[in-house]
């Protein structure tokens, strides 16, 4: 035997402890570069067992010469040694090796189409069909199993489960609820007639939902999820099937978020007035910005009645380009004067045809100081200037408030920290960065901050949940409500009338 043949052979048998050692004397072989055949996979296995990440190249060439020379099992290594070197790339995968875990669920890596079945075919792996068939009955045994177990998984809110309906179950389970959801105490069903390749029911449970079967066996147009979900009764949450492409994505992207569950212990739902249904006035306004050196477009709520003489309290909110919705409650519980009149100020965030992700270039410190800062003097100088003297708004620290969700709600804290003078309230919702100690606040005249966030959005609610921690022990002003909720509008316009009813004394909103 070789000398490095013999240390491929210690290598195969030692344990994990004593296996990188051997494998570091591997990695410096003066042979390495030069094996051949059955030698070069035994390395090529070593290495991507053994070795770091690093080192994937290494071990995908010597699978590769192996498999040149027919050796058997080298083609199916070099394909995910391949697979797992593009993805840490930022590349899809080629040949559908890659399996990660979402939600409970496993799914494949995404693909990049190139590799066809007579290509994995060559490198000794199955058809693409087979292996996502095989994926999805590990899947569905994995669902079964916590179907028959009480509870949920150690640290997860919510999973999948799987009674095995029947295409009967299903039709008398739309029949009694046509907007396709029904709950047996935690346990929720979803499920829908399509004709399409495969649904998805965002954007809260991205699992996507399983065909059911005719009692023949013949395929149906019914599709279900069965979710596990904590405190299922106090959930709301919005929903929409969107039909996926053969890759498991949403064709043309996210679709709409047209139907919404709302169990029996949940919130009450507030109010809302439809845009044409408004009492107060919204307007539209090209703002010239000298910081930004363009004009960024500009939504103002006005409240019924409003005059310039008022000096109302002022919202300056995030995402202007989708605050109707927050704008329909608003105008709503002022008119049942569950909260008083407020001014709601909030500029359109980048437009979303740059290249790049401009909005969060804009509103998290740390990424572009230069775009972040000049968007800072516009959001905070510019804008409660034109306000101020447009519409008339409170100069007054106590009635002005800054509002923002996701990553508007990081725009918020690091706005209100910096900016502590200007702003009284700071309303921040979901945000998806945890304080650091880069995170400068000072609990002595800091602002009230109103925090939310749902169980459902995992990490969002992670961050959420560290920043009210974190306001608690430095002793600074604040609220935290938590929601059964995912990262959905539909938790933050009905949090924010709240939020202004405790910011400016009326406790007529709970």
């Amino acid at each position: 035997m070789s000398v490095i043949g013999d240390l491929l052979s210690q290598l195969e048998n030692c344990d994990a402890e004593t296996a990188p050692f051997f494998v570091r004397q591997l990695l410096q072989h003066e042979e390495l570069p030069n094996l051949q055949g059955v030698e070069a996979l035994r390395a090529s296995r070593a290495i991507a067992v053994h070795a770091g990440p690093q080192q994937l190249p290494i071990a995908g060439e010597l699978a590769g010469r192996a498999h040149q020379a027919g050796i058997p099992a080298a083609g199916a290594l070099f394909a995910e040694c391949a697979d797992k070197v593009a993805l840490m790339s930022g590349r899809p995968q080629r040949f559908g090796t890659v399996v990660l875990e979402h939600q409970g669920d496993l799914v494949m890596a995404p693909l990049d189409g190139v590799a066809d079945d007579d290509i994995r075919n060559d490198f000794g792996l199955p058809p693409l069909v087979d292996m996502r068939r095989g994926i999805d009955e590990q899947n569905r045994t994995r669902a079964r199993d916590r179907a028959q177990n009480d509870g949920l998984p150690p640290g997860q809110k919510f999973c999948r489960i799987w009674s095995d309906p029947s295409a009967a179950d299903l039709r008398s389970g739309l029949a009694k609820y046509p907007e396709g959801t029904w709950v047996n105490g935690d346990d929720l069903t979803i499920a829908c007639q399509s004709e399409a390749a495969g649904i998805i029911p965002g954007p809260v449970f991205e699992l996507p939902m399983w065909r059911v079967d005719e009692d023949d066996g013949s395929p149906s147009d019914l599709w279900c999820s069965q979710i596990r979900v904590d405190r299922l009764s106090e959930a709301v949450f919005g929903y929409g099937f969107w039909n996926l492409d053969e890759n498991g994505l949403p064709i043309g992207g996210r679709g709409p978020v047209d139907h919404r569950y709302r169990g029996v212990s949940a919130p009450a739902e507030l109010p809302s007035h439809e845009d044409e249904a408004l009492l107060g006035s919204l307007e539209t306004h090209d703002f010239p910005s000298t910081a930004l050196r363009e004009n960024r477009r500009v939504k103002v709520y006005l409240p019924p009645g409003h005059t310039n003489d008022d000096s109302l309290p002022v919202i300056y909110s995030t995402d202007g380009n989708m605050i109707q919705p927050y704008i329909r409650r608003i105008d709503a519980a002022i008119t049942e004067e569950r909260i008083p009149p407020v001014v709601l100020i909030a500029p359109h965030a980048a437009p979303m045809d740059r290249t790049g992700n401009e909005r969060a270039l804009e509103y998290l410190p740390g990424f572009d100081d230069q775009r972040f800062d000049r968007h800072q003097r516009f959001f905070v100088d510019e804008l409660s200037t034109w306000a101020e003297t447009e519409f008339g708004v409170s100069d007054q620290r106590e009635f002005r408030a800054i509002f923002g969700c996701s990553d508007g709600a990081a725009h918020a804290l690091a706005t209100a920290s910096m900016h502590r003078q200007r702003f009284g309230q700071c309303i921040a919702y979901s945000t998806g960065m945890p304080p650091s100690e880069q995170t400068r606040w000072e609990p002595e005249g800091a602002p009230f901050v109103h925090l939310c966030a749902g169980t459902l959005e995992q990490g969002f609610h992670q961050a959420t949940e560290a920043w009210a921690a974190w306001l608690h022990f430095h002793g600074s002003p604040h609220h935290f409500t938590e929601r059964i909720c995912g990262h959905d509008l539909i938790q933050w316009i009905e949090e924010l009338p709240r939020a202004v009813a405790r910011a400016w004394n009326s406790d007529d909103v709970q």
